[in-house]
């Protein structure tokens, strides 16, 4: 078993070791790999769904926002341990997911909400803000399920987010405060929980309180700190967020077959321990 596994390693250095370069560019987009983590026609259908992408999350964007004129994407093969982000100077780095999840589209979306805009919220003071992991990535979630409807994978893994989102308020796991405060400690280890839960408070925020709101909100240009925030929404967060739990959980509940539809989700991500305070 050993010297199988050995045998392995060294068959994919030597593939990484032998795959030749390749980058595709187009007018916002320059997209890097090899031949060993994917093909130019992959990169360039990639290239297409950007420009796509990239004019969807800007038309439903702040009005002011500056995008960065080129957006780097790195293609690093298939999904292992590291998922995808955007590093320090705003590169997407993607890896591959299952085809049923989207390949390398899976997290694609995302990603480019943080990229689209990166260098003009570097700049911004809602950086400083202990809360700007939970709008961050709120904001980034719910831009993704509004303009891509081939984002079909993680986090709702193709059920419904009324049936996502209400299961998980149901079980009585994490609290929207809880993921303000400690977005570092929580974001990834309760990651089935957080990105859907956040988006679907921005989703109530755009529904409820209205897409002026939202925008406002989504600019920062007072930051996101809870004063700021609450100043934007018009009331304290612990309001909103008790009146986002009964909107949640009165959609969960208009849903034909929720019950059994949440059981089968329940299913398909078994092996997720819930995250609770």
């Amino acid at each position: 078993m050993r010297a199988f596994a050995l045998l392995l390693g060294l068959t994919f250095t030597s593939c990484s070791f032998f795959a030749k370069p390749l980058e595709v560019s187009s007018e916002h987009f320059h997209i890097t790999a090899n031949t060993y983590t994917s093909s130019e026609g992959e990169m360039r259908a990639l290239l297409e769904q950007g420009e796509a992408l990239r004019a969807a999350i800007l038309a439903i964007s702040p009005p002011d926002t500056r995008p960065d004129p080129t957006i780097e994407v790195r293609l690093n093969g298939t999904l292992r341990s590291q998922t995808p982000y955007v590093d320090s100077v705003g590169t997407v780095h993607l890896w591959r997911f299952s085809e049923e999840e989207g390949g390398y589209r899976a997290l694609f979306t995302h990603e480019l909400v943080h990229a689209v805009a990166f260098d003009q919220v570097a700049e911004a003071d809602s950086l400083e803000s202990p809360d700007f992991g939970f709008y961050s990535e709120g904001w980034a979630e719910y831009a993704a399920l509004l303009v891509d409807p081939g984002k079909t994978g993680f986090p709702l893994f193709s059920f419904d987010e009324d049936v996502v989102t209400g299961h998980w308020v149901r079980h009585g796991g994490l609290t929207l405060a809880a993921l303000r405060a400690a977005h570092e400690e929580l974001n990834k280890r309760c990651e089935f929980q957080a990105y859907i839960l956040r988006a679907s408070w921005f989703r109530y925020v755009d529904e409820v309180l209205g897409r002026e709101v939202l925008l406002d909100l989504v600019a920062a240009k007072r930051g996101w700190a809870p004063e700021a925030v609450e100043a934007v929404l018009g009331m304290s967060l612990d309001e909103v967020d008790a009146d986002w739990r009964a909107w949640v959980i009165a959609r969960y509940a208009a849903h034909p077959n929720a019950d059994s539809e949440a059981e089968a989700y329940r299913d398909r991500i078994g092996w997720v321990e819930p995250c609770v305070e």
